[in-house]
């Protein structure tokens, strides 16, 4: 089943684009991550994020695999991190509006609605991290 969250930022889209595509720093716009740790440029790049999330810590290990620069796109994988993300594919699409701002898009596929709950809550705070990083 498809999952996917969309938020409408007030924000140049190649800002957002940039932001994203650095592959750095998610603690920026991820309340939940404590540190990032990059391995590589462009794809291919190997990231590591610290996770606090309560009493429970954690590292999500992931690898950029495609950079569409055109299309403001780009697919990350998770290589390791807790048990229901594994192997899971994140989609990032920043789309410039025709009105004044941009949109974010993650998605990704899952196969049991636990994962769907999960990644719904993970996608919901990186629009709502991305957004306060940027609107002015």
């Amino acid at each position: 089943m498809l999952v996917s969250n969309t938020t409408k930022i007030n924000a140049n889209s190649e800002k957002i684009w940039n932001t994203l595509r650095s592959f750095d720093k998610v603690e920026r716009y991820m309340p939940i991550v404590t540190k990032t740790t990059v391995e590589g440029i462009g794809q291919g790049a190997k990231r590591i994020c610290d996770v606090n999330m309560g009493t429970q810590s954690f590292k999500i290990q992931e690898t950029l695999e495609v950079v569409d620069d055109p299309n403001h796109s780009l697919i990350v994988s998770i290589d390791d991190g807790p048990i229901q993300m594994r192997g899971m594919k994140f989609t990032f699409k920043v789309k410039k509006l025709e009105e004044k701002g941009s949109e974010v898009t993650i998605s990704t596929n899952v196969e049991n609605p636990m994962a769907a709950a999960f990644s719904d809550s993970i996608f919901a705070l990186m629009g709502t991290g991305l957004k306060k990083l940027h609107e002015i």
